[in-house]
């Protein structure tokens, strides 16, 4: 036994393989399945919000939120996700988002048919409580992942089969918006989704093991419903940001944010058993990892989530034609991340993800000056590769550094800051893009501005996790 922050702690015991091969392999393909799915429809309005705001007769304001409400599903939920997935059971918590998927998809079909003026409303509802489900998906599925193939080569294997995952989903999304677009009915591509979603809900239920924490602490709500309010906060206020005409409003609610967030800090220190504890980043691997996952989702998510919006408008590309070109920095990830597990053993874990960032942000300079989508297309590739060996290390580090026995907690966490980095990201770079409206030249001053910031955003990233794992590596 060994005590750690005062506290009597299980000896570490030898890794070894969970449940049989069948069972393993049944749980890898649905995890997969899950993060597929839940990807797709994150990315689902990316490239043809055009359509869907005039079938929904969206706004200004009803279209920055189109974009912007999944995250908020995601970001308010994944934390306490994971939280409940390690204390009541992985499997009944990715069942359960399963089932929340698809209520939030239907809840988007049912835009279509309710009063023109309730249409924004409805769907914006609808992708909130789609992110909901989608966070509990992801966060289950990574632990999951994490307990039936505890061993390092195990899980090198199984992180990257994950990463193809998401990086398939990323490129699915627009692709269904866009068969959909042509046979000129939106909601097609929703039916799918809700389809997908009810096959995923079964399939879950009956082919996945459950599994828990052996550590059942105590449901930490003050803590939960503290970080829920702060995340909430801040993601409406950095959305209105872009949208009110009195900019005093959602600069409070940022402010108010942050407070939340230090007073989440605080209750957490003076719990016993708190769901994040802040001693976690005491660990400088933990801490890097979680630098990583905020970097890319700030830098590189949050920039090639407006990469369509500005594709259509200045170059007037088709919502077929984008997706391809999408498709190009997505299937290049995707490609990648299954192949990153034979990279040499020195550029391996925290030293991985700090060049990787770097790389991103090398490729993401080269569009900063876009002329054309033939000269974009090297520097989406570049940036596509380099993501691709990000995620692929993420999914493996993340189950690597998660507390003990706390897989799920580790898996809420990091993809916390993933999607809070994304939406954060999106929010500056939609600001940037769009500061002028949609005059041409102030559409491509915007862009440069935006590359810029993200790039710089990407490079800082990767230059602080390679100062953490540095000195990780010293101690």
């Amino acid at each position: 036994m060994s005590r750690i922050d005062g506290r009597t702690m299980p000896a570490p015991t030898a890794p070894r393989a969970v449940g049989p091969a069948r069972s393993r392999n049944a749980t890898l393909i649905i995890t997969a399945a899950g993060t597929f799915l839940a990807l797709a429809a994150y990315t689902l309005p990316l490239t043809d919000l055009a359509t869907l705001s005039s079938a929904l007769a969206a706004g200004a304001a009803a279209r920055t939120w189109i974009l912007s409400s999944m995250s908020v599903g995601l970001t308010a939920a994944m934390l306490l996700a994971g939280t409940l997935a390690d204390r009541y059971g992985r499997r009944r918590m990715f069942v359960l988002g399963a089932a929340v998927l698809l209520l939030g998809t239907v809840v988007d079909l049912a835009a279509g048919i309710v009063n023109v003026d309730l249409r924004s409303v409805t769907f914006i509802v609808g992708r909130v409580i789609t992110g909901i489900g989608a966070a509990a998906v992801v966060a289950a599925a990574l632990a999951l992942l994490a307990e039936a193939f505890p061993r390092p080569a195990e899980r090198a294997t199984a992180g990257s089969t994950w990463a193809v995952a998401l990086g398939a989903g990323i490129a699915a999304g627009p692709f269904g918006a866009a068969l959909a677009n042509r046979a000129g009915q939106w909601w097609l591509s929703y039916l799918g989704l809700a389809v997908l979603s009810a096959a995923l809900l079964v399939v879950g239920g009956r082919g996945l093991a459950e599994s828990r924490s052996a550590d059942r602490r105590r449901l930490d709500l003050a803590g939960a419903v503290m970080f829920l309010l702060a995340a909430v906060t801040i993601l409406i206020g950095l959305v209105d940001l872009r949208t009110s005409a009195d900019r005093r409003e959602p600069v409070i609610m940022i402010a108010v944010a942050v407070l939340l967030f230090v007073a989440f800090v605080m209750i957490e220190f003076r719990r016993r058993d708190p769901m994040l504890d802040p001693r976690y980043f005491r660990d400088r691997d933990f801490a890097a990892v979680q630098v990583a996952a905020f970097a890319v989702g700030l830098g590189s998510i949050g920039l090639m989530s407006v990469s369509g919006v500005f594709m259509i408008a200045d170059f007037h590309l088709g919502v077929l034609a984008t997706s391809i070109v999408f498709t190009c920095w997505s299937l290049a990830s995707t490609v990648t991340a299954y192949f990153a597990r034979r990279l040499p053993g020195w550029l391996r874990g925290r030293r991985q993800l700090g060049v990787a960032l770097l790389i991103i942000a090398v490729g993401q300079l080269t569009l900063i000056r876009a002329e054309s989508v033939a000269a974009m297309l090297p520097g989406f590739l570049i940036a596509g590769i380099a993501a691709g060996v990000v995620n692929s290390a993420l999914g493996r580090e993340t189950a690597g550094t998660a507390p003990e026995g706390r897989t799920g907690l580790g898996s809420g966490i990091n993809n916390t800051a993933r999607y809070l980095g994304s939406a954060i990201g999106v929010t500056l770079c939609a600001s940037l893009l769009l500061h002028g409206g949609m005059d041409r030249r102030q559409l491509e001053s915007g862009w440069t501005y935006a590359v810029a910031l993200a790039t710089a955003l990407l490079a800082a990233g990767g230059v602080a996790v390679l100062i953490l794992n540095r000195s990780s590596v010293r101690r």
